[in-house]
């Protein structure tokens, strides 16, 4: 073979080796990081590349060419310019094709998210609003502690749904039961004293029993209400005993707090006078040996348990133990979530195509 004849045999294969790697790199830029929705689809590579090489071929040394006299020492075959007319559409409409074909494979990203459990706990969490939760031997208050040690406990959950009660006089659903615990927090936020109309006494019977309502029917592998008061049941349609025994005939276990420092507690209370409204500080009783006797008589006949707070940090502490006690445990689950990501690709195809017909058509004149 004559050395002239094997320059530009070694040129071409080097130059189809070049665009080979430059598809290859293409396709990395379009998959990387993604996995194929339809892989098999691939395998038209292999035929695209034959139909490829094949279009080269007959391009290079079976298409008719006519030679025309242009002068000594002109080569106008070998030109920059007549290169690319012979050759850049037909690479443009190559390489939409293999585009084309990358996105029938559907590049898609790839998401991950854990499931949670079928059946895990739903809490309810019953809240005293009643006045005497303004008592100041909490810091600042008993009703600003009690808030705060109960979005704490929100904050630790991860697959359970909670929901919010209230009671004073009666009770009200503040919040039903929810996987959104951005928005148990907004309502517990939103507790206060004067929430409710009937202010005066406390209902535990009732809490209890609205609370239980809402519960009943759940599904969830534990159903749970963990009550803070700082009173005795002294109001209300019902008992809280009975109350108990009908939540704990539902599978309901109730842990109970009873949230008082053991001694008198001073409260603010705003009075009225001939001047006006006049803040003024009044004292509460310590709680009662019957109140807690009740609590303790309350978690015992559903299973639960009974807790004494008498300042913020075992407040916190009692929390933290039912939290524990309440763990919702299960195997870790995964579900894949996939986004398509083909359109990239085949906008890209489309705009090659456009590019090839414009260059054969409009760009580069070809003399027959």
């Amino acid at each position: 073979m004559r050395k002239d004849n094997l320059i530009p045999i070694l040129y071409n294969v080097l130059a189809a080796i070049g665009g080979v790697v430059a598809l290859f790199l293409l396709a990395l830029i379009f998959i990387g990081g993604r996995s194929l929705g339809s892989p098999y689809f691939m395998l038209l590579m292999a035929v695209l590349l034959c139909a490829g090489i094949s279009a080269v071929l007959v391009r290079k040394f079976f298409a008719p060419a006519v030679k025309y006299p242009l002068g000594k020492g002109v080569k106008f075959e070998d030109s920059t310019l007549v290169k690319l007319a012979k050759w850049l559409p037909l690479g443009l409409c190559i390489t939409a094709l293999f585009l084309s074909v990358l996105a029938l494979s559907r590049p898609r990203k790839e998401g991950k998210s854990v499931l949670p459990p079928a059946k895990g706990v739903d809490i309810m969490l019953t809240i005293d609003t009643s006045g005497s939760m303004a008592a100041l031997d909490f810091k600042p208050d008993r009703m600003t502690a009690a808030k705060s040690t109960a979005s704490d406990f929100v904050d630790k959950r991860a697959t359970d749904r909670i929901g919010v009660v209230v009671f004073a006089g009666s009770a009200m659903l503040q919040c039903p039961l929810t996987l959104d615990y951005f928005a148990v927090k907004e309502y517990i936020d939103l507790i206060n004293i004067d929430m409710l109309s009937d202010q005066l006494g406390t209902a535990i019977g009732d809490a209890i029993a609205v609370s239980a309502k809402h519960l009943k029917d759940s599904i969830a592998k534990s159903k749970t209400i963990i009550l803070l008061t700082d009173g005795e049941n002294n109001t209300g349609m019902v008992d809280p005993i009975a109350a108990a025994k009908a939540a704990a005939a539902y599978g309901i276990k109730i842990y109970t707090i009873s949230i008082a420092s053991g001694e008198p507690a001073d409260m603010k209370v705003n009075t009225q006078s001939i001047f006006g409204p006049v803040s003024a500080t009044t004292q509460l009783p310590p709680p009662s040996p019957e109140s807690e006797a009740t609590l303790m008589q309350i978690a015992k006949e559903t299973g639960g348990d009974f807790f004494r707070a008498k300042n913020n940090a075992e407040l916190q502490n009692i929390y933290t133990r039912i939290n524990e006690l309440e763990k919702t445990e299960f195997d870790s689950s995964l579900q894949l979530n996939y986004t398509d990501n083909y359109k990239p690709a085949l906008i890209t195809a489309i705009l090659l195509l456009m590019a090839a017909f414009i260059a054969d058509k409009f760009i580069f004149i070809k003399i027959p």
